[in-house]
């Protein structure tokens, strides 16, 4: 009996889903930036010229990796005190869940390494975008933290609004 192919499986795998990754606009998403959203903890400036290099050479949109980056890492400290121990399942700067994608974008090792984590989340996008080609921002980003998403969600909203507003940027960058 052949396996079930998911859309884990096809990430997993770097191919193509037979079937399609159906995801449908959702007016009712909410991209109003929530009160935990904590601006000092983006670690966008840090890893920008990583971004943009790797972006780059992946043929991903730097923007919306940055914006994606901005809201894990604005979002996603809940987890801090389990980084010390090293459980967290989930890793920052993209928190890639190494407990979810297993060593599918490298070892649990490998993505507390900055730039291979960059490069994790960017594959991620990657081959969610070979998937949904055309997507928007909000059904990439939605994907992006839930594969199994069928409808955008509010993280995906949210991402919009982050790409659109580019908060990294400095206040008077006339953005």
């Amino acid at each position: 009996m052949a396996d079930k192919v998911t859309r884990k499986s096809c990430i997993q795998n770097n191919s193509p889903c037979p079937s399609n990754f159906g995801i449908s606009d959702n007016p009712n998403a909410k991209n109003a930036e929530p009160t935990f959203e904590i601006a000092h903890f983006s670690q966008v400036n840090t890893f920008s010229a990583t971004i943009d290099k790797v972006a780059a050479e992946k043929s991903v949109d730097a923007r919306l990796v940055k914006a994606i980056m901005y809201m894990e890492t604005t979002h996603g400290y809940y987890d801090a005190p389990l980084d010390l121990i090293g459980k967290n399942k989930s890793i920052r700067p993209m928190n890639i869940n190494v407990d979810f994608w297993g060593n599918t974008f490298g070892t649990r090792e490998d993505m507390n390494n900055s730039e291979k984590n960059i490069r994790a989340g960017i594959e991620m996008i990657q081959r969610i975008q070979a998937n949904v080609p055309g997507a928007s921002i909000e059904k990439v980003a939605t994907l992006y933290n839930n594969i199994n998403a069928i409808t955008v969600s509010d993280y995906g909203a949210r991402v919009k609004k982050i790409y659109d507003d580019q908060p990294w940027l400095p206040k008077d960058a006339g953005h």
